[in-house]
């Protein structure tokens, strides 16, 4: 049959009837290649045997009135309507059951025999008549169907991932091979069962286009705009038509405002002009590039949605930026909006504080945020901001998870970490945040006045859990913040008095009494560094050669700066 908008028949399939608004159907089987079928007819049945009643690729409509409670004939409709060749079962719902049975839904998905839910309120006569008036009116309904076809497009906006959604949608509506690629080769997303072969394909045309081209719209893109008195829109730049190993392919460049351009690239598996859409080709491409610029653009608002909202929530959980005590009217809770971010407490939430090991590294957010966007995107549960240079992370994961999460995939081996306890959802991330950064702290000065890391394995020198502190680390993280810093800033008042007292006496400590890698530690002479430790003696209070001194001189000076 030709699939002409201006003369012969037209082939129905059956994503364009369920890409009709008004019917409200909705396909509950996950094999999308059935959006491809061709449909020939539609009848309801309510009997036993109702194949005898029915042609190949037609629709089956039933409310289940003889199947309640009888999983054993819910299979056997499935496998009877199987080998009668029948195209698609529509059941309706809230007549005799209130969703479709698990039963016959398994074993319709065994067989592949797609299966969609028929609401309340459409009756099985609207089903019918539209899909003989379809049939009988090919002329009307080539054109219905290309705007109900649009339609369908546009609801993959309302889902929670635009692109793939529209994708997924697109591909078997022609039926083809759909990919989404960016100007340099690497592949965004694609329709299941693309190869690699073709892909490749995809790319060595695009990418010599590109080259030649230099951003002009082709001669072949043009003419078509010519002839169909199209304009070029401001997002779609460029239309290529090239032959490949698997049949002849379109690929359209879409322009949005924050992002290069991407390609979305159509490959018509079968060239063949009774195949179900393929002279919609040309003006689905063109509608489905329309709707991937705003895809594109809702997930960037989307992202920096997310980002802004993970900034806030860090700073106001970790105490790290002072908030109201008491939430307005309406106000979202914190826990609420963890939730939002993917945060639930199904497994163990952490905070970790990074820090780096270098200064090769540079400005932290720019060195971070692209492989910390990438994590998110690939599911990771974790939000993420970065606090006077240093990166702070409330991640959830498995326990085993956490090295891998933290060390190679967010800090690349250029990090070190410290992380809190696990947090409870009744817990305080500001207690969580001060243990992190006292675990790196601890990392820090061990490699920092060691010369080396203490540990042999280089990984477990560069990541710390609060549970395995030193005792002094672990009492300083633990104790009120302000009491803290009142007591430390009485017992520093006397050592004020002293130029370079309080630099001194902190490299001398954390040098475990060593003169000679103090004094490197500042730079100075062992002898200078010898002077300095005399004048520091003659203060009042301060007896460098007491035990309990030394204590009391180490905890007032181990501070926690990164907080």
């Amino acid at each position: 049959m030709s699939d002409n908008l201006s003369h012969g028949t037209t082939q129905l399939t059956l994503a364009e009837i369920l890409a009709q608004p008004t019917l409200g159907l909705n396909l509950v089987t996950s094999d999308l290649s059935a959006l491809s079928l061709a449909i020939t007819g539609a009848h309801s049945f309510e009997i036993s045997r109702p194949t005898r009643w029915f042609s190949a690729h037609w629709i089956a409509l039933t409310t289940g009135l003889r199947l309640k409670g009888r999983p054993d004939e819910q299979r056997e409709l499935v496998a009877e309507l199987h080998r009668a060749g029948i195209a698609a079962l529509g059941f309706a719902l809230d007549i005799n059951f209130r969703s479709v049975p698990s039963a016959l839904l398994e074993a319709a998905e065994k067989v592949g025999l797609p299966v969609f839910t028929v609401p309340f309120d459409t009756g099985f006569a609207e089903i019918i008549a539209f899909v003989n008036q379809a049939l009988l009116s090919p002329n009307v309904n080539a054109l219905r169907r290309f705007v109900s076809v649009q339609d369908y497009l546009l609801d993959s906006l309302l889902g929670p991932d635009a692109v793939q959604s529209l994708i997924d949608r697109l591909a078997p509506l022609i039926p083809a091979e759909v990919a989404l690629v960016s100007a340099d080769g690497e592949l965004v997303t694609a329709a299941e069962g693309l190869s690699m072969a073709l892909l490749g394909e995809i790319v060595a045309k695009i990418q010599s286009n590109a080259a030649g081209t230099r951003g002009s719209v082709p001669k072949s893109s043009s003419r078509r705009a010519e002839k169909s008195g199209e304009t070029q829109l401001g997002s779609l730049t460029q239309l290529l038509e090239f032959p490949t190993s698997a049949g002849p392919a379109l690929a359209l460049s879409v322009v949005s405002p924050t992002q290069p351009a991407l390609w979305l690239t159509l490959v018509k598996v079968i060239e063949d002009a009774s195949e179900p859409g393929f002279n919609l080709a040309l003006p689905l491409i063109r509608s489905a590039g329309h709707i991937l610029s705003i895809a594109l653009e809702t997930r960037n608002d989307k992202k920096a949605e997310r980002r802004a909202s993970a900034r806030a929530l860090i700073s106001e959980l970790c105490g790290i930026k002072s908030i109201k005590a008491s939430l307005p009217r309406g106000a979202r809770s914190a826990t609420e909006r963890l939730l939002d971010l993917g945060i639930d407490f199904s497994l163990p939430v952490v905070v970790a504080c990074g820090y780096p090991v270098s200064d090769l590294v540079g400005d932290v957010r720019d060195d971070i945020s692209q492989r910390a966007e990438s994590l998110v995107a690939s599911k990771a549960r974790m939000i993420w901001d970065v606090h006077s240079e240093h990166v702070v992370v409330i991640l959830q994961c498995e326990p085993d998870e956490v090295e891998k999460y933290l060390l190679y995939d967010l800090g690349a081996s250029k990090y070190s970490f410290g992380i809190s306890e696990a947090i409870v959802p009744s817990g305080t991330f500001a207690q969580a945040y001060r243990e992190a950064c006292a675990s790196v702290l601890e990392v820090i000065r061990s490699s920092a006045y060691s010369g080396a890391p203490k540990a042999q394995d280089l990984r477990d020198a560069r990541l710390l859990h609060f549970a395995n502190c030193s005792m002094v680390t672990w009492l300083l993280a633990q104790a009120d913040e302000k009491l803290l810093a009142a007591k430390q800033a009485e017992r520093q008042s006397a050592l004020a008095l002293e130029k370079n007292a309080i630099a001194t006496i902190r490299a001398y400590l954390e040098s475990n009494l060593d003169i000679n890698r103090a004094a490197g530690v500042l730079g100075i002479h062992p002898n200078s560094m010898r002077y300095r430790l005399k004048k520091v003696r003659e203060l009042k209070d301060v007896d460098l050669d007491n035990f309990s001194d030394l204590v009391n001189l180490y905890l007032a000076l181990r501070m926690l700066p990164l907080i």
